[in-house]
């Protein structure tokens, strides 16, 4: 069992060869399990929406202390951080949203596959 993030910490990864990459993907046990991981990841995309405007603010609020040389490059300092720090929120919601939209296709394609396993199995009569 992998334990290496969000969808280790759920502890519902049966096998894993990667982390939903082009080719690597996970195995669930149950649709439910796929269910209980996707609202985690929703709660991640809550969160990381919910830090943005703190970010915002904390940038429109970066003002030198005082009127010297050190103070404007501390603040200009604050200020670049503060704009990679919104960057880096744009990039993790856009990974978020490309992971819970192979979420939403992987609980798709295992209903579909489970409600065809079960139709086939209704036609099945044992003699």
């Amino acid at each position: 069992m992998r334990d290496d993030g969000p969808l280790g910490e759920a502890g519902h990864v049966i096998t894993g060869s990667g982390g939903g990459g082009a080719d690597g993907r996970y195995v669930f046990a149950s649709l439910d399990a796929l269910t209980e991981i996707a609202a985690k990841w929703d709660a991640i995309r809550a969160g990381i929406i919910a830090d943005r405007p703190r970010l915002e603010q904390a940038l429109n609020m970066a003002a030198p202390p005082a009127d010297d040389l050190m103070s404007r490059f501390q603040a200009a300092t604050l200020a670049e951080s503060l704009t990679k720090a919104i960057g880096h929120n744009d990039a993790m919601l856009r990974y978020v949203d490309s992971y819970r939209k192979k979420l939403s296709a992987a609980m798709r394609d295992y209903t579909t596959t489970e409600e065809d396993n079960a139709s086939q199995l209704r036609g099945i009569h044992v003699d």
